[in-house]
C-alpha cells in the first residue's frame, strides 16, 4: 500500500511542525538551510522528494578562525597551501584560506564527514592555536567550487583591524556561513568570491 501524500497546506504544516517538535534540542534539529527547505515544502513550493534531493546535494560549510603559533614564512604558507590542496582534492573539499599578521580565517566546504574530519585535524595541528568555529551547516551551493583551496595573504594593519571587527561577531554554530560576514572578509582581503582562479596573492 503506497504511503499517503500530504496534499493540503494544513497537512504539510502539521508534518513540518511535528518534525520540528520531534527534533527540538537534539543534534537532528534542522539548521537554517534545512528550515528554509521545510518552509518551501510547507508552502507548497517543493515536494518532499525535492527537499530530500536538495539535502543530499547540499555541501557542508564551515568557517573558522585561528592564530598561528609562530609566524609563518612565505615558504611555510606555500607548503600549507600545497598540503591543503592535496588533501582537499582527495576529500572533495573546496574553500578559501585567508592569512594576515599571524591570523588565519578559513572556509571549508564539501561532504560533511570529510569537512568535519579535516577540521578535527586542524584542531590538533600545532601550527594553529585559539581555533574557533564561526559558522557551520549545510548550504545550498559551494561558494568556491572551482577552488581546491585559494590563499589570500595580506599584511596591512588596516586588514588586521577589520578582521578584529568582523570576527568579533558571536559564532553561528549550526548555521551556514553568514553572507555578510563572508563578503566582509573577502573584501578585506581583496578577494572576488566569483573568481575562478586557484590562488590569490
Amino acid at each position: 500500500m503506497p504511503e499517503p501524500t500530504l496534499t493540503t497546506a494544513a497537512q504539510r504544516q502539521r508534518a513540518v511542525a511535528w518534525v520540528l517538535a520531534l527534533t527540538a534540542n537534539t543534534l537532528l534539529a534542522p539548521g537554517r538551510y534545512e528550515r528554509q527547505l521545510l518552509d518551501r515544502y510547507k508552502d507548497g513550493g517543493l515536494i518532499l522528494d525535492e527537499v530530500l534531493a536538495l539535502l543530499v546535494a547540499a555541501p557542508y560549510q564551515l568557517l573558522y578562525r585561528s592564530r598561528a603559533t609562530t609566524l609563518p614564512t612565505e615558504a611555510d604558507l606555500q607548503r600549507l597551501l600545497d598540503q591543503s590542496r592535496e588533501w582537499n582534492a582527495e576529500a572533495s573539499i573546496t574553500g578559501l584560506l585567508l592569512y594576515s599578521n599571524g591570523r588565519y580565517v578559513q572556509v571549508l566546504e564539501g561532504p560533511q564527514t570529510e569537512v568535519q574530519a579535516l577540521y578535527a585535524r586542524i584542531l590538533r595541528d600545532p601550527r594553529h592555536t585559539q581555533v574557533a568555529t564561526l559558522s557551520e551547516g549545510l548550504g545550498p551551493a559551494r561558494r568556491f567550487a572551482a577552488w581546491r583551496m585559494a590563499l589570500g595573504n595580506v599584511a596591512q594593519p588596516a586588514v588586521a583591524r577589520l578582521l578584529d571587527a568582523v570576527l568579533a561577531e558571536e559564532p553561528f554554530h549550526g548555521v551556514p556561513i553568514d553572507e555578510l560576514l563572508l563578503h566582509q572578509l573577502l573584501e578585506a582581503f581583496g578577494v572576488n568570491s566569483e573568481a575562478t582562479v586557484s590562488e590569490v596573492a
